[in-house]
């Protein structure tokens, strides 16, 4: 597939993060809840898991969690960390995904900020529909960046953010089309989240005070259409039997 994005970008947004499970007001996370039902034996298999908040959420809902990031520290802190917390877990693999091959299908497979950093996206998407079950759920989310607010926020703020997605993938007709042309049919599609902005590989006092100042706008950014304004396009989709 060949990631668009280097080892050094990822070891800077992943800068001081903290090992926690997503916070009940992200947008994310009250996707994953009101699309996946509680479970005692199902299993999920997350694409790019590194750091885990995100499964953490379906191991509170009962799953098994697997999953795989080629990020340094994966191995040594995801598996330890949410066996810690009462989850059941599976497998995981410190592996990049393009060379990773899987026996196992899985019920559910999902990534959250993924595929947008393949420039071969469509076939790292056809991968997360290879792995999944006969009927099983695939659930993926990307940026919004293509939304004129964010894409010029960006484009004057912090431009190699845009450099380092893969801006075709950041359509919610387009990932139905690529999911629907690899046996599937959809489930949901839709823009969720509140306005949010935020530096992604700064961290200095100066960035967050900028941010804070976009932010304080909020009310006024959400007149627009949610389709604008929105964090995220999240698509959820069911592999045929």
């Amino acid at each position: 597939m060949g990631p668009g994005t280097s080892q050094q970008y990822w070891s800077n947004h992943w800068h001081s993060k903290e090992l926690s499970i997503a916070p009940q007001s992200h947008p994310i996370r009250q996707w994953i809840e009101s699309e996946v039902a509680q479970s005692v034996a199902a299993d999920v298999f997350e694409v790019g898991c590194y750091p885990g908040k995100f499964l953490a959420v379906f191991g509170e809902k009962g799953y098994v969690l697997s999953g795989i990031d080629s990020f340094s520290k994966m191995n040594s802190e995801i598996p330890r960390w949410l066996e810690g917390e009462g989850y059941k877990v599976g497998q995981f693999y410190q592996l990049d995904f393009c060379h990773f091959i899987s026996q196992k299908k899985y019920d559910i497979v999902c990534s959250f900020g993924f595929i947008e950093h393949f420039k071969s996206w469509e076939i790292a998407l056809a991968k997360h529909v290879e792995i999944a079950k006969d009927g099983g759920q695939i659930m993926i989310d990307v940026p919004n960046l293509k939304s004129p607010l964010y894409y010029w926020l960006y484009k004057i703020l912090e431009p190699e953010i845009l450099e380092n997605h893969v801006l075709a993938t950041l359509n919610k007709k387009v990932i139905c089309d690529v999911f629907e042309k690899n046996g599937c049919t959809i489930k949901t599609a839709e823009h969720i989240g509140h306005f949010y902005f935020r530096f992604v590989t700064h961290h200095d006092r100066f960035s967050l005070a900028i941010a804070g100042c976009i932010n304080f706008f909020r009310p006024i950014f959400e007149l627009l259409p949610k389709s604008v304004y929105a964090r995220y396009i999240a698509v959820s989709a069911a592999k045929k039997t």
